[in-house]
C-alpha cells in the first residue's frame, strides 16, 4: 500500500446556455449554492430530455452489490446493472426480460447518481430501458445464470481460519513502505459477530518507550504500534477473475484500510508487470473533517532499484455509492471489487464501475491481502483514542469467471 496523494479524478465541467448576461450572472449564484452532483445532475437531465447521444449499457455480474450498515449473508444470484450514460439520476429504469412472445416488463428501479440501477432476477435474458422528454433508450440484451465463487470466507465464528489466512509478519519494514513504528502482529486483528475486524494496536512488548521517525515530509516520535494484515499467501493464489470484498471501512485518521493483491512468493520481475503487480481493490485513510473522502484503486510494479510505477488514483466518483447524502464510508459496507483480466482490470464498487486500467496487467497467480496499517508518513495524524477503531470485513470471494456486458450507442426512439 502506498502513500496518500492528494491528486482526485476530475468531474467534467457541464456547459451552460447563453441567455443574457443577467442569467449568467444568476446561474452562477445558484451554482456556487448547489452541490457539484446536483448541478451535473440537473445538466444531465436537461440533455437527456433533449434526446442526445446516449449510451445504455446492461452488464452481468456476480452478486457484488450489497450495500447496507450490517453483515449479511453474501447471494449467489446474479446482479444486473444498467447504466445510462450521460446521467439522469431519479429517471425510472424498466428491465424486461425475453418471453415467448417478446418482452416482458419484470422489475423498475430509479437511476442513481452513477446513471445505474441495479436488478437481481432470476435466470434468462434481459434488456434495461429508460424513457425521459419522450424518447427510450435501451440497452442490449445480457444473459444470466448463477455464480459460484472459487473461494468464499464470511468470517463466521470467533477466530481466523489459519488454515486459509496467515499473519504477513512485517517487522518495522522499510522497502515496501516504511513503518519504523509498526509491526504485523495477530493482537490487532480479531473475529467476531460474522466480521474480521483490523485494527492498530499499542505494542506491549514496547510499552511506553518512544519510536523515532523520518519521512521526506515530515519526522516525530511515536509509540511502539500493531499493524493488521491477513493473507492467503501460502493457501490460495488466483490468476484472473472477479475479486470481491464486502467492507466497512475505519474512520480513524492515521491508518489506512484495504484490500489487495500480491504476486506468488511476494516477488517481482523489474520492468516487467507482466510478472506480477500489486493490485490494490480499495484503500481508505479514514475521515478528513471535509466530507470529501474517496476510495483508491491503484496498481503498482517496481523497475530497478525499487522504483515503483503506480497507475490509479483516488477517485471522487466512488462517493456516488453512498447511500445518502449523511452517510459516510465508516457508516456503511460496501462491495469493493477488481475484475482482473489477460487485458485489464476493472474497479468497481457494488457493482458501478469507476476505473478501468489497461496498464500494467499481471499475468501471474496472485494471493488475497486485507489489512489495517499505518506506516511513517501518517503516523503524525493518529492519536491514541483512535486505536480502538477497526475496518470490518464481512465477507471475502473470488470468482473464476469474467462479466457479460452488451451496451448500445443511440439517439433512443419516440417513447410508445
Amino acid at each position: 500500500m502506498h502513500q496518500l496523494t492528494n491528486s482526485l479524478d476530475r468531474s467534467t465541467t457541464a456547459r451552460r446556455a447563453r441567455t443574457g448576461a443577467f442569467a449568467v450572472v444568476v446561474t452562477a449564484l445558484l451554482l456556487t449554492l448547489l452541490p457539484t452532483g446536483a448541478h451535473a445532475a440537473a445538466t444531465q437531465a436537461k440533455k437527456r430530455a433533449k434526446g442526445a447521444t446516449v449510451t445504455a449499457t446492461l452488464a452481468s455480474l456476480p452478486p457484488i452489490v450489497q450495500p447496507g450498515t450490517s453483515p449479511a449473508a453474501p447471494s449467489d444470484d446474479a446482479t444486473l446493472v444498467a447504466t445510462f450514460a450521460p446521467a439522469s439520476p431519479g429517471q425510472k429504469v424498466v428491465l424486461e426480460k425475453r418471453v415467448r412472445n417478446g418482452w416482458k416488463v419484470v422489475a423498475t428501479a430509479t437511476e442513481d447518481a452513477w446513471g445505474s440501477a441495479a436488478f437481481t432476477p432470476g435466470s434468462g435474458t434481459y434488456r434495461a430501458s429508460s424513457t425521459a422528454g419522450g424518447r427510450t433508450w435501451t440497452s442490449g440484451s445480457v444473459t444470466t445464470s448463477r455464480w459460484t465463487p472459487e473461494f468464499e470466507d464470511t468470517f463466521s465464528g470467533t477466530t481466523l481460519d489459519t488454515t486459509v489466512w496467515n499473519d504477513q509478519k512485517r517487522e518495522h519494514e522499510s522497502v515496501y513502505a516504511p513503518r519504523t513504528c509498526a509491526r504485523v502482529d495477530p493482537a490487532a486483528r480479531r473475529v467476531g459477530g460474522g466480521v474480521l475486524q483490523l485494527g492498530i494496536a499499542a505494542d506491549p512488548a514496547r510499552l511506553g518507550l518512544p519510536c523515532s521517525y523520518t519521512t521526506p515530509r515530515t519526522s516525530g516520535t511515536s509509540p511502539y504500534l500493531l499493524n493488521s494484515q491477513v493473507a492467503t499467501e501460502h493457501t490460495r493464489f488466483f490468476q484472473h477473475g472477479i475479486v470481491a470484498a464486502r467492507i466497512k471501512p475505519q474512520r480513524a485518521k492515521g491508518m489506512h484500510s484495504g484490500f489487495w493483491l500480491l504476486p506468488s512468493g511476494t516477488k517481482y520481475t523489474d520492468g516487467v508487470p507482466a510478472a506480477g503487480t500489486e493490485i490494490d481493490v480499495m484503500e481508505f485513510f479514514g475521515e478528513t473533517g471535509r466530507g470529501t473522502e474517496t476510495i483508491g484503486s491503484h496498481v503498482h510494479y517496481y523497475e530497478a532499484n525499487w522504483d515503483k510505477i503506480s497507475y490509479g488514483n483516488f477517485f471522487r466518483s466512488t462517493r456516488n455509492a453512498l447511500t445518502s447524502s449523511r452517510r459516510n464510508w465508516w457508516d456503511e459496507f460496501h462491495v469493493f471489487s477488481v475484475e482482473w483480466t489477460p487485458e485489464e482490470y476493472i474497479f468497481r464498487v457494488d457493482g458501478r464501475e469507476y476505473y478501468r486500467e489497461t496498464q500494467a496487467v499481471s499475468q501471474t497467480m496472485q494471493y488475497l491481502v486485507l489489512s489495517n496499517l499505518t506506516s511513517d508518513y501518517e503516523l503524525g495524524e493518529l492519536t491514541s483514542d483512535e486505536l480502538g477503531d477497526t475496518a470490518q470485513v464481512d465477507w471475502v470471494r473470488v470468482f473464476d469467471a469474467t462479466s457479460r456486458e452488451s451496451a448500445r450507442v443511440t439517439r433512443g426512439r419516440k417513447a410508445a
